[in-house]
């Protein structure tokens, strides 16, 4: 009788320390998709990215502290579990502003509460002053894309059940924190199917001083986040949502902004105001480019938490409404790899369908398509009209591109690499994945200068609009099965370099043309447009228009 007092007590004891500790999110329990940390990584696994800290805060919400190689640091990164449980769950990547950090969704926009009805997983990682780019901070250099973009997906791969296909991986974040995630949506398409900026700058280029000012936030000096905007414009450019805004094409995207004034007041908030002239300008270029959107510019609002939570909710509803009637009887429209879908008429990305990439990278991986270019300065490069019959570069330097596994193994192709050095022709068996590899030379690979300065300033555009052609074509002469990539078009057209350079480099020029979304002038955040856009061949709704 004793002993089993004892132990009644003694379990008492020990649920009730457990209850105070869990509540207070010292302690996460093993049911909420946590362990315990263990002891500290050694040798090589110190050096790679690892947990160091991790609590549970309430039901939903988990808080991590994780060693970034990329940065350098342990940083933090809060994660709220789906409010609707999913065996495999979608993700969204929700950033935060300038001056805010990993808490700030939680702790003042309500992210808890507005995706109680939700099923998505919602990581909320740090951004330091929110440059979500490169900065050299003295002799460091924090690497925060990289941070974002490959840390933080294997971390949730390891921890929790996510799906990562690009249809469920979405992006969203406010003022800087959309600038992130409409930028990093520019350079991996292939990876996430939405992109929403709530009062955010889009176009670096003319607000310079406001990125110059957020990057010595973080430490760095003046002009030394994308460089002089004059000198290295292409810098600039390739960190640019305006500049590279003809890779968004095929991605739902979400653009929001106030006023910068409240009703019957005449005082204004002119960051606010400012990012409502650049998120026109924005909608206006993507107008140009026949891309499809949404943008919502409000006729009140500051740059403030109250203005975020709103757009924040609106977001989520739009969300809810797409994927309801997407599961219900009404005909879905299918979204594809890459946010590529049938309604095009072509073959998917996937299968080998054509498809024109921008970028500023001298190493790139995009729809399993991995380049490299030897440069000495940077330039914006135009990887275009690819498909399985071949592609078109554009740049100066050399080039080294891997294809995806779309030819059949073992099977001999033909090889005709065309450019302003000349041709070469040669024939190349596929690899046993069905990958081809092969090497050429770009414009101005001779003469390019080694050291960039004022002698050698006339190079630093010569060559860049320059076209490399590329075409693939299986060997006539053989009679084995035919590839199982589609080459239904042996001479691909032309990428065109020239107008997407042109394009990409003046941050000025927005053409007159048929305007493709659909301007919501909405006071409160419950009222969602619908959206109607041009895809090239016919006019498609969105969302079905309300009963």
């Amino acid at each position: 009788m004793r002993r089993s007092i004892l132990f009644a007590v003694g379990a008492r004891a020990i649920r009730s320390l457990t209850a105070a500790r869990s509540h207070r999110g010292r302690f996460p329990t093993l049911d909420q998709n946590s362990a315990f940390l263990g002891p500290e990584p050694r040798g090589k696994d110190a050096r790679k990215w690892h947990i160091r800290d991790k609590r549970k805060l309430s039901n939903r919400l988990r808080e991590f502290f994780i060693y970034s190689p990329a940065l350098g640091r342990t940083v933090g990164v809060r994660v709220l579990l789906p409010g609707i449980p999913q065996e495999i769950s979608p993700v969204i990547h929700l950033y935060h502003g300038g001056g805010d950090d990993f808490r700030s969704w939680t702790d003042f926009g309500s992210a808890e509460e507005l995706t109680l009805d939700s099923p998505f997983l919602v990581v909320m990682p740090d951004a330091g002053a929110g440059t979500y780019s490169r900065v050299a901070v003295g002799s460091e250099v924090h690497d925060w894309p990289t941070f974002h973009t490959k840390e933080i997906p294997d971390f949730l791969r390891k921890t929790f059940s996510v799906d990562f296909a690009p249809e469920n991986q979405l992006l969203a974040g406010l003022s800087m924190g959309g600038y992130g995630a409409m930028k990093y949506a520019a350079w991996h398409p292939d990876r996430y199917s939405w992109a929403a900026a709530f009062s955010s700058p889009l176009d670096p280029l003319s607000a310079v001083p406001a990125f110059d000012i957020i990057a010595m936030r973080e430490g760095a000096k003046s002009m030394t986040l994308f460089g002089d905007p004059v000198t290295d414009r292409s810098e600039w450019i390739a960190n640019s949502p305006y500049g590279l805004a003809e890779n968004l094409n095929g991605l739902n995207l979400w653009l929001s902004a106030g006023s910068g004034s409240l009703e019957e007041s005449k005082d204004r908030d002119l960051l606010e105001s400012m990012v409502n002239q650049q998120g026109e300008r924005f909608s206006a270029r993507l107008n140009s480019l026949g891309i499809r959107h949404s943008w919502f510019p409000r006729t009140t609002g500051l740059h403030n938490w109250n203005s975020w939570e709103r757009e924040l909710g609106a977001w989520l509803k739009t969300l809810r409404r797409q994927r309801d009637y997407a599961s219900s009887d009404h005909r879905s429209i299918e979204r594809r790899s890459g946010g590529v879908d049938d309604r095009r008429g072509g073959p998917r990305v996937a299968d080998g369908g054509e498809f024109s990439y921008l970028t500023g990278h001298a190493l790139f991986d995009i729809h399993g398509w991995r380049v490299e270019i030897s440069r000495r300065r940077a330039q914006i490069v135009c990887f275009g009209s690819v498909s399985t019959a071949g592609f078109s570069l554009t740049g100066t330097g050399s080039f080294r591109v891997r294809t995806p596994d779309l030819y059949e193994p073992g099977r001999r192709y033909d090889i005709s690499v065309t450019g302003p050095t000349g041709s070469n022709d040669y024939p190349q068996r596929a690899d046993k994945k069905g990958r081809l590899t092969f090497t050429g030379r770009l414009a101005a690979a001779m003469h390019d200068p080694i050291i960039p300065g004022k002698r050698t300033q006339h190079f630093t555009t010569v060559g860049q609009s320059e076209v490399t052609t590329v075409r693939i074509a299986s060997t006539p002469d053989e009679s084995s099965a035919p590839a199982r990539a589609i080459e239904s078009d042996t001479s691909p057209r032309p990428a065109p370099a020239d107008a997407s350079l042109r394009a990409a480099r003046s941050a000025e020029d927005t053409e007159e043309t048929t305007d493709v979304s659909e301007s919501a002038h909405v006071d409160d955040g419950s009222q969602t447009p619908t959206v109607y856009g041009y895809n090239g061949h016919n006019i498609v709704t969105v969302f079905p228009p309300s009963d």
